[in-house]
């Protein structure tokens, strides 16, 4: 059982790793090899990322 106090944090985390999953998908079908991609241990993907998910959202500048 999750403490309800954690509940939204979990919630918002489980949201965050789905987008993530869903832009590693992408670039691999793009050609993207997976090594600092999944698991996220390269900046630059993490940065990539951030650009993706705004634009995902609506919200790029």
């Amino acid at each position: 059982m999750i403490p309800a106090e954690i509940v939204d944090e979990i919630a918002d985390e489980a949201v965050e790793m789905t987008a993530y999953e869903d832009f590693v998908t992408e670039r691999v079908r793009a050609g993207a090899k997976t090594f600092g991609l999944y698991p996220p241990t390269d900046e630059a993907n993490l940065a990539a990322f951030a650009v993706w998910r705004k634009q995902e959202n609506g919200t790029a500048d």
